[in-house]
């Protein structure tokens, strides 16, 4: 199976069309820089599975675009970032017996338990709940308006978050904070995600995407190889724990990144006191 490419007129620094989506728009607000915004303001931006399906070929095709070194997630409107699975949807799907597609490896959003390589920043514009949290979760980095809520809502619904919150919860928050969240689906507050550390900071409305957009051109501006390696090794610990994570970061990239061209140009700039002048990570 495949999917087609969009139609849509490309900055002429991309080299390869992204795959045609229909539930997110697809933008460029700097170079390097790609931002994603899931359209369906009118749903509180809830995905069906073809919004899924759409997204996690996206952040492949992210993950593999040469140019793209940081990507900025966001819903429409002012109310929900994503307020997770299209319910009906699930509902119509089970009464009629049809067979639904299978989500992408990278579960929801194509993002919920995604590795990758290459980092997202989400701009969290309001609610983040069921899946929309599961997404979220797996971030890099979240920034937040004051009307942002989240929440693992699946136990009123008489169903279970299964696409990788329940163990980030755990990992992040610790046992008692996490069973909190899960068996009850009580909203948690920005205010105390912000403290419990899982928001960065939170931000006006009206300024939360340019924030998060300058903050992506920070990260963009650095080695793209060590950029992705640093992020791929910490993310280890998520999978092993912190003494085999350390050994699988100097086994399986250490010596890629010593010998870059970035590696070169970095430690050059460094002698001869100059800025760095990044090339394209070939990782």
């Amino acid at each position: 199976m495949s999917t087609p490419r969009t139609s849509n007129t490309m900055p002429d620094w991309i080299e390869t069309q992204h795959p045609h989506v229909e539930h997110s728009l697809i933008t460029f607000p700097a170079k390097h820089i790609l931002l994603v915004t899931i359209n369906r303001p009118e749903f509180m931006n809830c995905l069906p599975v073809e919004a899924t399906i759409e997204l996690g070929a996206l952040w492949k095709w992210y993950d593999a675009e040469p140019e793209l070194r940081c990507a900025v997630f966001t819903g429409a409107g002012k109310k929900a970032f994503c307020a997770g699975m299209d319910l009906k949807q699930r509902l119509d799907i089970i009464n009629t017996n049809e067979i639904a597609f299978e989500y992408p490896s990278g579960q929801f959003a194509g993002m919920s338990n995604r590795t990758g390589k290459k980092p997202i920043v989400v701009a969290c514009n309001g609610h983040a709940h069921g899946g929309g949290f599961e997404a979220l979760l797996n971030a890099d980095v979240i920034f937040a308006s004051p009307n942002a809520t989240f929440a693992l809502p699946e136990v009123l619904r008489g169903v279970s978050a299964l696409a990788g919150a329940l163990p980030r919860v755990f990992h992040l928050f610790g046992n008692h904070r996490a069973m909190d969240l899960i068996l009850t689906g009580r909203r948690l507050s920005v205010e105390e995600a912000h403290s419990w550390g899982l928001v960065k900071e939170i931000v006006p409305q009206e300024q939360l995407l340019d924030k998060a957009i300058e903050y992506a051109k920070l990260i963009a501006s650095l080695s793209p190889d060590s950029v992705i390696i640093s992020r791929l090794a910490a993310r280890e610990a998520w999978e092993t724990g912190v003494s085999r994570a350390t050994m699988r970061g100097q086994e399986l990239w250490a010596e890629n990144m010593l010998r870059s061209e970035n590696a070169a140009e970095g430690l050059a700039a460094y002698r001869e006191k100059r800025e760095p002048r990044w090339k394209r990570s070939h990782l």
